[in-house]
């Protein structure tokens, strides 16, 4: 299956923006992470379609997946 992948703020170290990455059936958002290696998963947010979500939803043929890294400020 595919899914579109959508990177933000510091997490753009790992992809371009936005692209399409093959996955195999019943995959979840950690299958995601960890493909494309990611590694500062304590403060991520996910959203699958616009809803947010946790690493072990799974994730459907056709979805987008927006991963935001965290934001400081004071």
């Amino acid at each position: 299956m595919r899914v579109k992948v959508k990177l933000y703020g510091d997490f753009l170290k790992y992809g371009p923006e936005e692209s399409y990455i093959t996955l195999p059936e019943n995959a979840t958002v950690k299958t995601i992470i960890e493909k494309l290696g990611i590694k500062e998963i304590n403060y991520m947010m996910v959203l699958v379609n616009t809803r947010r979500s946790w690493m072990t939803d799974e994730v459907k043929d056709g979805d987008t997946v927006h991963i935001f890294s965290p934001v400081g400020g004071g």
